[in-house]
């Protein structure tokens, strides 16, 4: 069997902005980065929900 790949920080979640990224996933990232409310502490991408990123943080307002 093939491997998956990962995301880099070792999760098997392929909606992370990285993951999705790296697939070069257009349309889900612009759906997913539309209204950002959480931060990546590792690459700094934004986001609209924490579980779109490896380690979020609230943007603050």
């Amino acid at each position: 069997m093939g491997n998956k790949p990962k995301c880099r920080c070792g999760s098997d979640e392929h909606a992370h902005l990285c993951m999705l990224r790296s697939n070069l996933l257009h349309d889900e990232i612009e759906r997913i980065t539309s209204k950002p409310e959480f931060y990546c502490f590792i690459c700094g991408g934004e986001a609209n929900c924490a579980d779109n990123v490896c380690e979020p943080a609230q943007i603050k307002k």
